[in-house]
Protein backbone atom coordinates (compact mmCIF):
# COMPACT_ATOMS: atom_id res chain seq x y z
CA UNK A 1 0.00 0.00 0.00
CA UNK A 2 1.46 3.37 -1.04
CA UNK A 3 1.83 6.28 1.38
CA UNK A 4 -1.30 8.01 0.07
CA UNK A 5 -3.57 5.06 0.76
CA UNK A 6 -1.82 4.27 4.04
CA UNK A 7 -2.88 7.69 5.31
CA UNK A 8 -6.43 7.25 3.97
CA UNK A 9 -6.62 3.84 5.65
CA UNK A 10 -5.75 5.44 8.99
CA UNK A 11 -8.50 8.04 8.49
CA UNK A 12 -10.92 5.27 7.54
CA UNK A 13 -10.10 3.29 10.69
CA UNK A 14 -10.67 6.37 12.85
CA UNK A 15 -14.05 7.06 11.22
CA UNK A 16 -15.52 3.55 11.50
CA UNK A 17 -16.45 3.75 15.22
CA UNK A 18 -18.27 7.06 14.65
CA UNK A 19 -19.95 5.69 11.51
CA UNK A 20 -21.23 2.74 13.54
CA UNK A 21 -22.82 5.17 16.00
CA UNK A 22 -24.46 7.12 13.17
CA UNK A 23 -25.60 3.85 11.57
CA UNK A 24 -27.40 2.79 14.75
CA UNK A 25 -29.02 6.21 15.30
CA UNK A 26 -30.10 6.71 11.67
CA UNK A 27 -31.50 3.18 11.36
CA UNK A 28 -33.56 3.60 14.53
CA UNK A 29 -34.91 6.97 13.38
CA UNK A 30 -35.87 5.69 9.93
CA UNK A 31 -37.50 2.52 11.24
CA UNK A 32 -39.58 4.40 13.82
CA UNK A 33 -40.58 7.35 11.63
CA UNK A 34 -41.47 5.26 8.58
CA UNK A 35 -43.68 3.13 10.79
CA UNK A 36 -45.35 6.22 12.30
CA UNK A 37 -45.99 7.52 8.78
CA UNK A 38 -47.69 4.23 7.87
CA UNK A 39 -45.09 3.38 5.23
CA UNK A 40 -44.56 -0.37 5.19
CA UNK A 41 -41.14 -1.10 3.68
CA UNK A 42 -39.88 -4.54 2.68
CA UNK A 43 -36.32 -4.06 3.90
CA UNK A 44 -34.09 -1.41 5.41
CA UNK A 45 -30.59 -2.82 4.82
CA UNK A 46 -27.49 -0.82 5.74
CA UNK A 47 -23.71 -1.20 5.69
CA UNK A 48 -20.38 0.56 6.18
CA UNK A 49 -18.08 0.21 3.17
CA UNK A 50 -15.11 -2.08 3.67
CA UNK A 51 -11.67 -0.60 3.22
CA UNK A 52 -11.18 -2.74 0.10
CA UNK A 53 -14.29 -1.22 -1.44
CA UNK A 54 -13.20 2.30 -0.47
CA UNK A 55 -9.71 1.83 -1.90
CA UNK A 56 -11.12 0.43 -5.13
CA UNK A 57 -13.49 3.36 -5.57
CA UNK A 58 -10.79 5.94 -4.87
CA UNK A 59 -8.33 4.34 -7.27
CA UNK A 60 -10.90 4.13 -10.09
CA UNK A 61 -11.99 7.76 -9.64
CA UNK A 62 -8.81 9.38 -8.41
CA UNK A 63 -9.73 12.66 -10.11
CA UNK A 64 -12.94 12.87 -8.09
CA UNK A 65 -11.87 11.44 -4.73
CA UNK A 66 -8.54 12.73 -3.46
CA UNK A 67 -9.44 12.04 0.16
CA UNK A 68 -11.69 9.56 1.92
CA UNK A 69 -13.59 12.53 3.34
CA UNK A 70 -14.81 13.23 -0.22
CA UNK A 71 -16.86 10.04 -0.12
CA UNK A 72 -20.47 10.52 0.99
CA UNK A 73 -21.46 6.85 0.96
CA UNK A 74 -19.07 5.29 3.46
CA UNK A 75 -22.27 4.55 5.33
CA UNK A 76 -25.21 3.57 3.18
CA UNK A 77 -28.87 2.65 3.67
CA UNK A 78 -31.49 1.34 1.29
CA UNK A 79 -35.18 1.91 1.81
CA UNK A 80 -36.85 -0.81 -0.26
CA UNK A 81 -40.52 0.00 -0.81
CA UNK A 82 -43.36 -2.03 -2.28
CA UNK A 83 -44.78 0.67 -4.55
CA UNK A 84 -43.39 3.64 -6.52
CA UNK A 85 -45.53 6.13 -4.59
CA UNK A 86 -44.00 4.92 -1.32
CA UNK A 87 -40.56 5.97 -2.57
CA UNK A 88 -41.66 9.61 -2.59
CA UNK A 89 -43.55 9.22 0.69
CA UNK A 90 -40.46 7.75 2.34
CA UNK A 91 -38.32 10.53 0.87
CA UNK A 92 -40.57 13.07 2.60
CA UNK A 93 -39.88 11.33 5.91
CA UNK A 94 -36.13 11.31 5.18
CA UNK A 95 -36.18 15.06 4.54
CA UNK A 96 -38.03 15.61 7.80
CA UNK A 97 -35.74 13.62 10.10
CA UNK A 98 -32.32 14.30 8.53
CA UNK A 99 -30.43 17.20 7.01
CA UNK A 100 -30.38 16.44 3.28
CA UNK A 101 -27.55 17.71 1.10
CA UNK A 102 -29.66 18.69 -1.91
CA UNK A 103 -26.63 19.65 -3.98
CA UNK A 104 -25.18 16.14 -3.85
CA UNK A 105 -28.45 14.21 -3.74
CA UNK A 106 -29.67 12.78 -7.04
CA UNK A 107 -33.05 11.62 -8.28
CA UNK A 108 -31.72 9.15 -10.83
CA UNK A 109 -35.28 8.34 -11.87
CA UNK A 110 -35.28 11.65 -13.75
CA UNK A 111 -31.95 10.96 -15.46
CA UNK A 112 -32.89 7.88 -17.49
CA UNK A 113 -33.39 8.65 -21.17
CA UNK A 114 -36.40 7.09 -22.92
CA UNK A 115 -34.11 4.79 -24.93
CA UNK A 116 -31.75 3.84 -22.09
CA UNK A 117 -31.69 0.55 -20.24
CA UNK A 118 -31.52 0.16 -16.52
CA UNK A 119 -33.54 0.71 -13.43
CA UNK A 120 -32.58 3.33 -10.91
CA UNK A 121 -33.49 4.93 -7.61
CA UNK A 122 -33.61 8.10 -5.55
CA UNK A 123 -30.33 8.88 -3.76
CA UNK A 124 -30.22 11.29 -0.81
CA UNK A 125 -27.01 12.39 0.90
CA UNK A 126 -27.86 13.01 4.53
CA UNK A 127 -26.48 13.82 7.96
CA UNK A 128 -27.96 13.78 11.43
CA UNK A 129 -29.67 17.02 12.42
CA UNK A 130 -27.69 19.07 14.92
CA UNK A 131 -29.04 18.22 18.35
CA UNK A 132 -27.89 18.22 21.97
CA UNK A 133 -28.53 14.45 21.80
CA UNK A 134 -25.65 13.90 19.34
CA UNK A 135 -21.97 14.89 19.53
CA UNK A 136 -21.00 17.45 16.87
CA UNK A 137 -18.60 15.02 15.19
CA UNK A 138 -21.49 12.67 14.41
CA UNK A 139 -23.61 15.37 12.77
CA UNK A 140 -20.72 16.18 10.41
CA UNK A 141 -20.63 12.70 8.92
CA UNK A 142 -22.46 12.17 5.62
CA UNK A 143 -24.31 9.01 4.66
CA UNK A 144 -26.30 7.91 1.63
CA UNK A 145 -29.89 6.71 1.58
CA UNK A 146 -31.09 5.00 -1.60
CA UNK A 147 -34.85 4.69 -1.99
CA UNK A 148 -36.26 2.23 -4.51
CA UNK A 149 -39.02 -0.28 -5.12
CA UNK A 150 -38.63 -4.04 -4.80
CA UNK A 151 -38.42 -4.38 -8.58
CA UNK A 152 -35.87 -1.58 -8.86
CA UNK A 153 -33.87 -3.32 -6.14
CA UNK A 154 -34.07 -6.66 -7.96
CA UNK A 155 -32.81 -5.02 -11.15
CA UNK A 156 -29.94 -3.30 -9.34
CA UNK A 157 -28.85 -6.52 -7.63
CA UNK A 158 -28.90 -8.50 -10.89
CA UNK A 159 -27.13 -5.70 -12.74
CA UNK A 160 -24.47 -5.61 -10.00
CA UNK A 161 -24.08 -9.39 -10.11
CA UNK A 162 -23.59 -9.30 -13.88
CA UNK A 163 -20.99 -6.58 -13.45
CA UNK A 164 -22.37 -3.96 -15.87
CA UNK A 165 -22.65 -0.28 -15.00
CA UNK A 166 -23.51 1.41 -18.30
CA UNK A 167 -25.06 0.48 -21.63
CA UNK A 168 -21.65 0.81 -23.30
CA UNK A 169 -20.36 -2.10 -21.25
CA UNK A 170 -23.16 -4.39 -22.39
CA UNK A 171 -22.44 -6.64 -25.38
CA UNK A 172 -24.50 -5.36 -28.28
CA UNK A 173 -26.16 -8.74 -28.71
CA UNK A 174 -27.81 -8.56 -25.27
CA UNK A 175 -28.37 -4.80 -24.97
CA UNK A 176 -31.85 -5.05 -26.49
CA UNK A 177 -32.78 -7.81 -24.02
CA UNK A 178 -31.70 -5.56 -21.12
CA UNK A 179 -33.93 -2.78 -22.42
CA UNK A 180 -36.86 -5.14 -22.79
CA UNK A 181 -36.55 -6.39 -19.21
CA UNK A 182 -36.23 -2.83 -17.86
CA UNK A 183 -39.43 -1.91 -19.70
CA UNK A 184 -41.26 -4.92 -18.27
CA UNK A 185 -40.17 -4.00 -14.74
CA UNK A 186 -41.36 -0.43 -15.17
CA UNK A 187 -44.73 -1.64 -16.48
CA UNK A 188 -45.00 -4.08 -13.54
CA UNK A 189 -44.17 -1.35 -11.00
CA UNK A 190 -46.85 0.92 -12.46
CA UNK A 191 -49.36 -1.96 -12.59
CA UNK A 192 -48.82 -2.80 -8.92
CA UNK A 193 -49.37 0.88 -8.10
CA UNK A 194 -52.66 0.88 -10.01
CA UNK A 195 -53.76 -2.33 -8.27
CA UNK A 196 -53.03 -0.73 -4.89
CA UNK A 197 -55.00 2.39 -5.82
CA UNK A 198 -57.92 0.29 -7.09
CA UNK A 199 -58.04 -1.75 -3.87
CA UNK A 200 -57.91 1.43 -1.76
CA UNK A 201 -60.79 2.87 -3.77
CA UNK A 202 -62.67 -0.42 -3.39
CA UNK A 203 -62.19 -0.31 0.38
CA UNK A 204 -63.46 3.28 0.50
CA UNK A 205 -66.55 2.39 -1.55
CA UNK A 206 -67.22 -0.69 0.59
CA UNK A 207 -66.92 1.29 3.82
CA UNK A 208 -69.28 3.95 2.49
CA UNK A 209 -71.80 1.28 1.48
CA UNK A 210 -71.60 -0.46 4.88
CA UNK A 211 -72.10 2.79 6.75
CA UNK A 212 -75.07 3.68 4.55
CA UNK A 213 -76.67 0.21 4.58
CA UNK A 214 -76.28 -0.17 0.79
CA UNK A 215 -73.78 -3.03 0.80
CA UNK A 216 -76.26 -5.91 0.66
CA UNK A 217 -75.24 -7.18 -2.79
CA UNK A 218 -71.49 -6.70 -2.39
CA UNK A 219 -69.55 -9.95 -2.81
CA UNK A 220 -67.85 -11.31 0.29
CA UNK A 221 -64.06 -11.21 0.01
CA UNK A 222 -61.12 -10.38 2.26
CA UNK A 223 -61.71 -6.62 1.92
CA UNK A 224 -65.49 -6.51 2.32
CA UNK A 225 -65.42 -9.09 5.14
CA UNK A 226 -62.80 -7.31 7.25
CA UNK A 227 -64.44 -3.91 6.73
CA UNK A 228 -67.83 -5.34 7.73
CA UNK A 229 -66.26 -6.94 10.81
CA UNK A 230 -64.83 -3.56 11.79
CA UNK A 231 -67.65 -1.18 10.97
CA UNK A 232 -70.96 -3.07 11.02
CA UNK A 233 -73.26 -1.73 13.73
CA UNK A 234 -74.87 -5.16 14.12
CA UNK A 235 -71.54 -6.82 14.75
CA UNK A 236 -70.42 -4.07 17.11
CA UNK A 237 -73.48 -4.85 19.24
CA UNK A 238 -72.69 -8.56 19.05
CA UNK A 239 -69.10 -7.91 20.21
CA UNK A 240 -70.52 -5.97 23.16
CA UNK A 241 -72.80 -8.89 24.06
CA UNK A 242 -69.85 -11.31 23.88
CA UNK A 243 -67.78 -9.04 26.14
CA UNK A 244 -70.65 -8.90 28.61
CA UNK A 245 -70.66 -12.69 28.82
CA UNK A 246 -66.88 -13.09 29.15
CA UNK A 247 -66.35 -10.05 31.33
CA UNK A 248 -63.35 -9.08 29.22
CA UNK A 249 -62.33 -7.33 26.02
CA UNK A 250 -62.99 -8.16 22.38
CA UNK A 251 -59.73 -7.94 20.43
CA UNK A 252 -59.79 -7.06 16.69
CA UNK A 253 -58.37 -9.83 14.46
CA UNK A 254 -58.55 -10.39 10.70
CA UNK A 255 -61.42 -12.68 9.74
CA UNK A 256 -60.27 -13.86 6.29
CA UNK A 257 -59.70 -17.40 7.61
CA UNK A 258 -63.48 -17.82 7.83
CA UNK A 259 -64.15 -17.13 4.14
CA UNK A 260 -64.09 -20.87 3.21
CA UNK A 261 -66.60 -21.78 5.94
CA UNK A 262 -68.86 -18.86 5.01
CA UNK A 263 -68.72 -19.95 1.38
CA UNK A 264 -69.71 -23.51 2.36
CA UNK A 265 -72.70 -22.06 4.21
CA UNK A 266 -73.68 -20.09 1.08
CA UNK A 267 -72.81 -16.80 2.78
CA UNK A 268 -71.57 -15.09 -0.38
CA UNK A 269 -72.54 -11.43 0.01
CA UNK A 270 -72.47 -8.86 2.79
CA UNK A 271 -76.25 -9.10 2.81
CA UNK A 272 -76.03 -12.84 3.49
CA UNK A 273 -73.55 -12.16 6.30
CA UNK A 274 -75.77 -9.45 7.77
CA UNK A 275 -78.71 -11.88 7.76
CA UNK A 276 -76.53 -14.50 9.49
CA UNK A 277 -75.76 -12.04 12.29
CA UNK A 278 -79.40 -11.06 12.76
CA UNK A 279 -80.73 -14.62 12.59
CA UNK A 280 -78.10 -16.48 14.62
CA UNK A 281 -76.74 -13.98 17.15
CA UNK A 282 -78.82 -15.28 20.07
CA UNK A 283 -77.97 -18.90 19.27
CA UNK A 284 -74.30 -17.90 18.97
CA UNK A 285 -74.41 -16.31 22.42
CA UNK A 286 -75.93 -19.52 23.78
CA UNK A 287 -72.96 -21.43 22.38
CA UNK A 288 -70.51 -18.97 23.91
CA UNK A 289 -72.28 -19.19 27.26
CA UNK A 290 -72.08 -23.00 27.06
CA UNK A 291 -68.35 -22.82 26.22
CA UNK A 292 -67.72 -20.61 29.26
CA UNK A 293 -68.81 -23.50 31.51
CA UNK A 294 -65.58 -25.26 30.53
CA UNK A 295 -63.20 -22.32 30.09
CA UNK A 296 -62.53 -18.98 31.83
CA UNK A 297 -62.26 -16.69 28.82
CA UNK A 298 -61.34 -13.13 29.70
CA UNK A 299 -60.48 -11.93 26.20
CA UNK A 300 -62.11 -12.98 22.95
CA UNK A 301 -61.29 -12.03 19.35
CA UNK A 302 -63.64 -10.52 16.81
CA UNK A 303 -63.33 -13.55 14.54
CA UNK A 304 -64.78 -15.64 17.40
CA UNK A 305 -68.04 -13.94 16.45
CA UNK A 306 -67.90 -15.72 13.11
CA UNK A 307 -66.91 -18.98 14.80
CA UNK A 308 -70.03 -18.99 16.97
CA UNK A 309 -72.32 -17.60 14.27
CA UNK A 310 -71.26 -20.31 11.82
CA UNK A 311 -71.63 -23.05 14.43
CA UNK A 312 -75.05 -21.70 15.29
CA UNK A 313 -76.09 -21.98 11.62
CA UNK A 314 -74.80 -25.57 11.49
CA UNK A 315 -76.58 -26.54 14.72
CA UNK A 316 -79.90 -24.69 14.36
CA UNK A 317 -80.05 -24.79 10.57
CA UNK A 318 -81.72 -27.42 8.41
CA UNK A 319 -78.53 -29.10 7.15
CA UNK A 320 -78.49 -32.88 7.24
CA UNK A 321 -75.74 -34.80 9.02
CA UNK A 322 -74.29 -35.73 5.63
CA UNK A 323 -74.24 -32.09 4.51
CA UNK A 324 -72.45 -31.08 7.72
CA UNK A 325 -69.85 -33.80 7.14
CA UNK A 326 -69.41 -32.67 3.53
CA UNK A 327 -68.75 -29.08 4.66
CA UNK A 328 -66.02 -30.12 7.06
CA UNK A 329 -64.53 -32.50 4.50
CA UNK A 330 -64.41 -29.67 1.95
CA UNK A 331 -62.56 -27.52 4.49
CA UNK A 332 -60.08 -30.17 5.68
CA UNK A 333 -59.99 -32.83 2.94
CA UNK A 334 -59.53 -35.29 5.82
CA UNK A 335 -62.29 -37.83 6.47
CA UNK A 336 -61.31 -38.45 10.10
CA UNK A 337 -61.19 -34.73 10.95
CA UNK A 338 -64.45 -34.09 9.11
CA UNK A 339 -66.20 -36.95 10.91
CA UNK A 340 -64.99 -35.71 14.29
CA UNK A 341 -66.02 -32.10 13.63
CA UNK A 342 -69.41 -33.12 12.26
CA UNK A 343 -69.91 -35.39 15.27
CA UNK A 344 -69.33 -32.45 17.61
CA UNK A 345 -71.97 -30.41 15.79
CA UNK A 346 -74.49 -33.27 15.95
CA UNK A 347 -73.87 -33.71 19.69
CA UNK A 348 -74.43 -29.99 20.26
CA UNK A 349 -77.58 -30.17 18.14
CA UNK A 350 -78.88 -33.00 20.35
CA UNK A 351 -77.98 -31.11 23.51
CA UNK A 352 -78.99 -27.55 22.70
CA UNK A 353 -81.83 -27.92 20.22
CA UNK A 354 -83.68 -31.16 20.84
CA UNK A 355 -83.60 -30.82 24.62
CA UNK A 356 -85.57 -27.58 24.40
Amino acid sequence: MNMKYQLQKEIYDSLVPELKQVEKIAYGLMKDELMKAGINVMQLPHRIKTWESVEGKMSKKADKYSSITDLTDLLGFRVICYFPSQVDEAATVIHRIFDVDEKNSVDKRMMLSPTAFGYISLHNICSLKKSPAYPDELTKLKFEIQLRTILQHAWAEIEHDLGYKTALEIPRSVRREFSRVAGLLEVADNSFERIKDTLNKYDDETLHAIQNDTAYEMTLDIHTLNLYMKYSNSLQKFYYDMAELTGGKVLPVGAEGYLPMLNCLKIETLGNLHDLVLQEQYHALELLENALKYSDLEEITTNAALYYLCRARLIWGDLSEREIFDIYYTLSEDSAKAEKAAGTIIELREKMVKEK
